[in-house]
């Protein structure tokens, strides 16, 4: 197996390579905050929607269920914004 030359570019193991250019990042950055935003809500709204229609609870398990995924996505911004100050 060859190992890589001193100065050819390699993945850090942050997922970044060295010479990325910074429009491409801030890109990937904004795609990647928008999927920590919107899937944690969206999951758990169907859950609670699902819930709410097995139960007869309208809307008190759809309401809680947004409220969890809003925690799970403040969660998941919060770790982002740690790993991109290590950066």
């Amino acid at each position: 197996m060859k190992k890589p030359a001193a100065n050819s570019p390699t993945t850090s193991d942050k997922g970044v390579t060295p010479n990325e250019p910074p429009k491409l990042r801030v890109g990937r950055e904004i795609a990647d905050t928008t999927w920590r935003m919107t899937v944690p809500v969206v999951i758990f709204a169907f859950i609670g929607i699902f819930a709410d229609i097995r139960l007869g609870s309208k809307p008190w398990l759809t309401f809680l269920g947004v409220i969890i995924g809003f925690y799970f996505a403040v969660v998941l911004i919060k770790k982002q914004i740690e790993r991109s100050k290590d950066i």
